[in-house]
């Protein structure tokens, strides 16, 4: 049996799942300030007899909307000189630019997309940045270098470096996270950096509150696109788990009512957000701002959203336009909605129930997804195949890292398309590997009573 937990700044919602997916119990409290206070009190609602039987704990909240101090990083970029204008966290917020700190450089290196070498890297820069970094007192480090997504052999040499001056340093490597833009790319692996900290803080609560609960099943955090990874790879990479809770509730919502193909409208405190299914998959975007108004390289779900603040009367009409947006982008999807106020959205015979508990049911349901993305350049249709089964292993090892149980890893998606206006034989793979999440090895009970 699963678990999935919404946590809300209104409420929290606990969903119990069977294994065929039915609902097997439900419980819904007023949050509080804490995270841990908020699992506390919607666990103790829920019929200890059945949660006994949780072998897997989903989490989901939108992390962005809670307060989150950054930690200082080193930012480090590996390129050609570029105007001050263009620089590291040149276009970042004040206040994100701030608590992030003042401590960056560029130095020479990275590679073009066709994967020509730019410049070497110069190794001793790399070795005065991190010692002046030490110096300061900042140990987290985040490292982007142009062409990374096709060479990553730059930012590789340059961790190394720095683990190597800097002993117990934290390194962010952007090609690990990003796309083929350096200044988004690089904006990511220092938020990414600067995440960490709290990540840990975050998801050792959450698990502490789990094991008070008596539960002793894996906590797993509710990825930006749906999916979950494991509570060990969030802390590695949290900004893959910084704005969930709308997909969750998304793919919870289509799940719940067994459709293909569906729009959804999440109804929440602030605003109503409207995003469609296909097949099980969100639609998504890599546009947009994340923590702090900075902005990122990564997948996020597409959403057409209309402020609370902005309804007039009923909001009927406002909210049949919503509606009809995203309609145009997937004809003849079903019309559900997801929320605490789901009243607001013309959907018959709906649970208001299950609406409210969308998005902690769609972390129940969810599996381990893990993406590779990358550019690479083939010396023909032989060699696209080869490396395109290099990034099918490589999107395997990471969904076993994210969590997954061996047995059920798998590919799930891959895809090569030509990058356009460069060379023949440059292309860019996508490869999402999905599992089931491990769970306790023979679990018989993961709950005291």
């Amino acid at each position: 049996m699963r678990l999935g937990v919404d946590v809300g700044r209104v409420t929290t919602v606990a969903v119990l799942v069977g294994p065929d997916g039915q609902t097997m119990a439900r419980a819904v409290v007023d949050s509080v300030p804490g995270l841990g206070e908020s699992l506390l009190a919607v666990l103790a609602e829920l019929p200890g007899a059945q949660t006994g039987e949780v072998d897997t704990v989903g989490l989901t909240t939108d992390l962005e909307r809670r307060p989150a101090r950054l930690r200082p990083v080193a930012a480090l970029r590996i390129a050609p000189p570029s105007h001050p204008s263009l620089g590291p966290l040149a276009d970042w917020p004040a206040r994100a630019a701030r608590e992030v700190g003042p401590l960056h450089t560029v130095v020479p290196g990275g590679a073009a997309l066709t994967g020509r070498q730019l410049a070497p890297l110069d190794r001793a820069a790399v070795a005065d940045f991190a010692r002046r970094a030490a110096d300061d007192g900042v140990t987290d480090f985040s490292v982007a270098a142009a062409g990374a997504l096709t060479r990553p052999d730059p930012e590789l040499a340059a961790a190394e470096v720095i683990a190597e001056t800097v002993p117990g340093a934290e390194i962010t490597l952007s090609h690990e996270l990003g796309r083929s833009g350096l200044r988004e790319r690089e904006n990511t692996a220092v938020l990414n950096a600067a995440l960490r900290p709290w990540a840990a803080r975050l998801s050792d609560t959450a698990e502490r509150a789990l094991r008070v609960d008596g539960l002793q099943a894996p906590l797993y955090l509710a990825r930006n696109t749906g999916g979950l990874i494991s509570a060990a790879y969030f802390r590695t990479y949290p900004v893959l788990a910084i704005a969930s809770t709308t997909a969750s509730a998304v793919r919870g919502a289509a799940l719940a009512a067994g459709a293909d193909r569906a729009v959804v409208v999440d109804a929440g405190a602030a605003e109503l957000r409207c995003a469609s299914v296909t097949d099980g998959e969100v639609e998504s975007s890599d546009v947009g701002s994340g923590l702090g108004g900075v902005d990122l390289d990564l997948d996020r779900i597409r959403t057409d959203v209309l402020p609370r603040a902005d309804l007039v009367g009923t909001g009927a009409e406002q909210v049949a336009d919503l509606v009809e947006r995203v309609r145009r982008r997937i004809p003849g999807g079903v019309l559900l909605a997801a929320g605490g106020d789901c009243g607001l959205v013309p959907v018959r015979a709906q649970d208001p129930e299950a609406a409210i508990a969308a998005a902690g049911y769609g972390a129940a349901r969810s599996d381990i997804v893990a993406e590779v993305d990358q550019v690479v350049v083939a010396g023909g249709r032989g060699d696209l195949d080869r490396l395109l089964g290099l990034a099918r292993d490589q999107a395997l090892a990471r969904v076993l890292a994210a969590g997954a149980a061996p047995a059920t890893a798998r590919v799930a998606f891959a895809a090569h398309t030509p990058v356009s206006y460069l060379p023949e034989g440059v292309h860019r793979l996508r490869v999402r590997a999905v599992g089931s999440p491990s769970g306790i090895p023979g679990m018989t009970s993961g709950r005291r009573t």
